[in-house]
């Protein structure tokens, strides 16, 4: 809810969460009480990032050089627009900090990905990020 004056024909409101309809309307108040409310408009705000990364990344060894990624997807709540990419990030001890990366392009229903060309018997660290038109 926001008061102004009775003057004022224009506001700015926010606290909106991104990527979310929200609807709204106009009354008059005056010493008399308020009047009636005017027709009810409806906007949506733009997409945001995503609020948290796909939980629940697992890789399943499916060749000596090979791993299957896969991870859960996220709640339409976190997601703050529609989901069109995901990045599967990995590296190892001995890549001295260098992280290799895969895109997996998709309308952001895909939550798996296979990573090849890795080192047998070389322990990595992997991790999913999720993207939105805005990153």
């Amino acid at each position: 809810r926001s008061l102004v004056n009775g003057t004022t024909l224009a506001t700015t409101l926010t606290g909106f969460n991104p990527y979310t309809q929200y609807s709204c309307y106009v009354t008059a108040n005056t010493s008399a009480g308020e009047g009636s409310p005017s027709i009810i408009s409806t906007a949506g705000t733009a997409e945001g990032v995503p609020s948290v990364s796909p939980s629940n990344v697992a890789a399943i060894t499916i060749a000596p050089t090979s791993v299957n990624v896969t991870w859960s997807q996220l709640p339409n709540t976190d997601r703050n627009g529609i989901i069109v990419a995901y990045e599967v990030r990995f590296s190892s001890p001995s890549s001295n900090g260098k992280l290799g990366t895969f895109d997996v392009n998709t309308s952001g229903s895909s939550n798996q990905r296979v990573l090849n060309s890795l080192q047998e018997c070389v322990q990595y660290s992997i991790s999913v990020r999720a993207y939105t038109s805005q990153g």
